[in-house]
């Protein structure tokens, strides 16, 4: 068996092992990646891959696994890549930019007898403009929160999803990116829709609340994946209990009334933990009858992958779905709140999971068509 290294010089997060899944699915080979290195710092959301099984891997992987179609694993040492290739071929990249180089697995596979080969990723050619179909320059646009820097080069799944969902229901549609830390609200001014994405940087908080709140005073269709419910079910509580004080506890811990509290922090009278310090990997949530989200699924159930610490404060609950807020997804026999939705708007959907990495075919997951469908009347 072999031995493949393919030698990657991006310094873009988000191809991380892309090239290398390319050739791995032309060569029926098996995928394997070494542990990397980022500048954290630069890029916050450079590691929120999430695996199926659990614990989180470059952002990058988004992109091995769609190639691939099928979960990619953690990341393999030396030894196990080694092993794994006396039994078949495997690929693997090596990013020099990520702290990688691949002289142990040569000087492995060497002492091993396993044959080994070599290649140079081809530099990635210019990506396409802001997505957009059939209109050169559509009279609405799809705000997508973050910058345009980080959805194509850090974390590229909720920017992928949102593209593929146009795709499919080939709409004219364009996609605006709005840096959250941007102040100014005219910028959302002829939204067609709002999509509000997860994300690790508690900096964006802020304005993602912004966003979301002009969603709900103006009736724009909003779409909330796991930061962005946070922030979403944040507007919404600071809307209806008339506290513009109310905040993520991980974003501010001197808030005077917490939307999203720690997991960790719900315990039995003995002090034993009830729900998981960080609940990561691939989950089953419990759906709603009646609700929107069950609708789009057409279950009882939703497999999402997870990748998160807090959840909806138990003490707000019963004040938001009292002001009209609604709970269409579960897990924890109740304990957390999965997915909500305001009925009285039209469209106000946010998950608490990931459905942008749901990436083995190019199929969008059920809620960005629909959040796009609803954007129409905006258009």
């Amino acid at each position: 068996m072999t031995l493949h290294l393919v030698i990657d010089h991006t310094a873009r997060p988000a191809r991380f092992g892309a090239a290398a899944a390319v050739v791995a699915r032309r060569r029926g080979a098996r995928f394997m990646h070494l542990p990397a290195m980022f500048d954290l710092a630069a890029h916050p959301d450079a590691e929120q891959y999430v695996h199926a099984a659990g614990g989180l891997g470059p952002s990058g992987l988004y992109f091995a696994e769609r190639m691939l179609g099928r979960p990619i694993a953690a990341a393999a040492s030396v030894v196990e890549i080694l092993s794994e290739a006396r039994q078949v071929d495997v690929v693997v990249p090596i990013h020099p930019s990520f702290g990688q180089d691949g002289r142990l697995l040569r000087a492995g596979a060497l002492q091993a007898g396993i044959p080994i080969d070599e290649e140079t990723a081809v530099p990635e050619e210019a990506e396409a403009a802001p997505a957009h179909a059939r209109s050169s320059q559509p009279s609405r646009a799809i705000c997508l929160v973050g910058r345009e820097h980080d959805h194509r080069n850090v974390y590229p799944a909720a920017l992928a999803s949102l593209q593929d969902a146009i795709a499919a229901l080939d709409l004219a549609i364009a996609i605006r990116f709005i840096d959250p830390r941007d102040s100014d609200a005219a910028l959302y001014e002829d939204a067609a829709g709002i999509l509000l994405p997860g994300g690790s940087d508690m900096g964006n908080v802020p304005g993602q609340i912004r966003a979301a709140r002009f969603a709900l005073a103006r009736g724009v269709p909003v779409l909330g994946l796991c930061l962005g419910m946070q922030t979403m079910t944040t507007a919404f509580a600071q809307r209806v209990l008339g506290d513009g004080m109310v905040n993520l506890a991980e974003a501010d811990p001197e808030a005077r009334t917490k939307s999203f509290v720690a997991m960790a922090a719900e315990t039995t009278a003995d002090g034993s933990a009830i729900l998981p310090e960080h609940r990561t990997g691939d989950a089953n949530v419990d759906l709603v009858p009646g609700t929107r989200l069950a609708a789009l699924m057409g279950t009882q159930t939703m497999r999402v992958r997870c990748n998160h610490r807090f959840h909806l404060a138990p003490s707000l609950r019963r004040d938001l779905q009292e002001a009209g807020l609604v709970v269409s997804a579960s897990s924890f026999a109740g304990r957390v709140v999965d997915a909500v939705e305001w009925p009285a708007h039209p469209f106000f959907l946010g998950l608490q999971g990931h459905p942008e990495l749901t990436p083995a075919t190019s199929a969008p997951h059920p809620v960005f068509p629909a959040f796009l469908l609803a954007t129409r009347d905006k258009l």
